[in-house]
Formats: structure tokens, C-alpha cells, sequence
């Protein structure tokens, strides 16, 4: 009785954080991964679609970065003393990577044969490679573009990542969207922002990317269209959202952050098919595992 009290004073909360947010909490969708602060420390949580609940990865602690590469239940950690990690999620093994060590990486990010990473030359992040890793832990340069080049996302054979294409004397930092082809080597430029943006996912057909962008000085989400480059906002206010990732129903799900917390969020696929920004009482936010306080990353894994 206590704990259902408790659940029902966090969905009041909840809402009164959230304002014009639809009281209908989501169901959490499969291969959902977040990283979140319980008061002691930052853990990653997956999602739990039969219970609707979360399940918490105990065994790693304060991680700088993981992925999930959720077909062979493997996550890869970097932690925070710049080391990478391989958890195994069936036996409990936390196996370090030796044969990464001489380098500095950040930005993991699993597909479905391995995963990608950024390459921080000399351990700075002025001139950076995007760096393929496959299951058997073999490294493959994939993009070595002047400059710098961060946020990875593979999908099929297209990579995707942001190139960094004025970093002095610009306000803000201009990084815009590239899309290279992984068989041909064609390489395209898919934003004209000038802002700082990303993509972060690309829905299961390969229609359309979502982005996050503070082109109006707020870090806002927008549906790219890959084909014409046509933008359509999502979001917008006074908010900063990030980690747009498209679920296998078409729904996107991201993290928001406000002055008095951060919140994990869901737009059903029919309001991301609207031309307009989303009305905020069709956004739906969803209830973060027990005890967490705040939320600082999010990954879903669909492939």
C-alpha cells in the first residue's frame, strides 16, 4: 500500500514538473537504455517492456560513457579513468580492454555488428576520427575528415556524425550534419544550420533523422527529412532537449531538461508526423526508475 502511495505522489510530481505534459504515462519500449543519477551515483538502467519497469546494472558505476549492443546482451564502458570496458550481462563480467589503452576515445555508440567510437587525437578534441569496432574488438578508421567529427550513428551501411566546421571566432560553435556512405565513400552534408546539431537516430525505413539543434538557443528536436533535407521542429520553448531516439512503433523518445530536473519523454509517431512543432500536451513523459534523481543519457537499441 505504502509503495503504491509513494508511486502516486512521484506521478504528481511529475506532473507538476512537467506542465502541459498528457497525465497518460508510456509503456517503456524494448532495447531502452538510460544513465541515472540515484543520490550515491550514476547507473545505467535498461527497460523491462513485460513488467514496464527498469532493470538497474549494479555492477558499473559512474560510467563516462556506454553502449548497449543489445543482440549479444554486451555493453562497452568507458570509464572514468579513460579506460574501456566490456560488460558481459549474463555472467556478470567486467572484462578490461587492454588493447585500447594508447588512445583517448569518447562517444560509444553500438549498431548491429559492433559499435562506433570518436578517436581523440593526442587526447584532444580539436581533430577527432570516427573509429569502427566489430565483435571480435577489431578497429577500423571510418572517417578521418579534417577537423573534428563526434556523434556516430550507423545505420545500414550509412554513417551518420556531426563535422565541426567552425570552432573560433564562431558563436555558437557550428556543427553540422554528414552522412557517409560506409560501401561507396561518398560523403554528403545534410544541415545548413549553422548551429550546433547532431542526429542522433534514423527511423527503421530510413526516411527520416532526428536531430537535436540550438538554432534558436535552446537545444531543440526536429525531424530531418533524409531525402530533401526538409527540417520540421518538434520542439520548442524554453527547454533543452537531447538524445531523440525512434522506437520500432515510431514513436521518439528523448531526454528534456528543465531548472528543476531532467525528464524522459515520448512523442507518439503521430505527432511526429504533424508540420508543425508539437503541442506540449501531446508529449508524455515517462516515469524514471525508482530513486533516480536526474537522467544524463539515453540510447535505443533497434537494430
Amino acid at each position: 500500500m505504502i509503495k503504491m502511495v509513494n508511486k502516486f505522489v512521484w506521478m504528481t510530481i511529475a506532473l507538476i514538473l512537467c506542465g502541459h505534459c498528457s497525465a497518460v504515462f508510456a509503456e517503456l519500449p524494448k532495447g531502452l537504455m538510460i544513465v541515472g543519477y540515484d543520490g550515491s551515483g550514476w547507473f545505467s538502467y535498461i527497460s523491462q517492456p513485460k513488467t514496464n519497469d527498469w532493470l538497474k546494472l549494479t555492477d558499473v558505476q559512474d560510467p563516462a560513457y556506454m553502449t548497449w549492443l543489445a543482440e549479444i546482451d554486451q555493453f562497452v564502458i568507458k570509464s572514468n579513468d579513460g579506460k574501456l570496458y566490456q560488460y558481459q550481462f549474463d555472467t556478470k563480467e567486467l572484462k578490461h580492454l587492454e588493447s585500447f589503452d594508447n588512445a583517448y576515445y569518447t562517444q560509444l555508440r553500438s549498431y548491429n555488428d559492433g559499435f562506433m567510437m570518436v578517436e581523440l587525437l593526442k587526447g584532444k578534441s580539436r581533430d577527432t576520427h570516427i573509429v569502427s569496432i566489430d565483435t571480435e574488438y577489431k578497429r577500423k578508421v571510418v572517417v578521418r575528415q579534417v577537423s573534428a567529427q563526434f556523434h556516430p550513428y550507423r545505420h545500414n551501411d550509412q554513417l551518420y556524425y556531426a563535422h565541426v566546421s567552425c570552432r573560433l571566432e564562431c558563436k555558437p560553435l557550428i556543427q553540422e550534419v554528414w552522412r557517409k556512405d560506409l560501401v561507396t565513400g561518398q560523403t554528403k552534408q545534410l544541415t545548413l544550420l549553422n548551429a550546433t546539431s547532431y542526429l542522433f537516430s534514423v527511423d527503421p525505413e530510413g526516411k527520416y533523422g532526428f536531430i537535436s539543434s540550438n538554432q534558436k538557443g535552446y537545444y531543440h528536436l526536429a525531424r530531418l527529412d533524409l531525402s530533401s533535407g526538409k527540417l520540421t521542429w518538434l520542439t520548442a520553448g524554453k527547454v533543452t532537449d537531447s538524445f531523440p531516439s525512434i522506437a520500432q512503433d515510431g514513436s521518439l523518445y528523448f531526454v528534456r531538461r528543465i531548472p528543476s530536473g531532467s525528464q524522459l519523454m515520448r512523442l507518439r509517431k503521430e505527432s511526429l508526423l504533424q508540420q508543425t512543432v508539437t503541442p506540449e500536451n501531446s508529449l508524455e513523459m515517462i516515469p524514471l526508475p525508482e530513486g533516480v534523481k536526474k537522467i544524463r543519457y539515453l540510447e535505443l537499441n533497434n537494430q
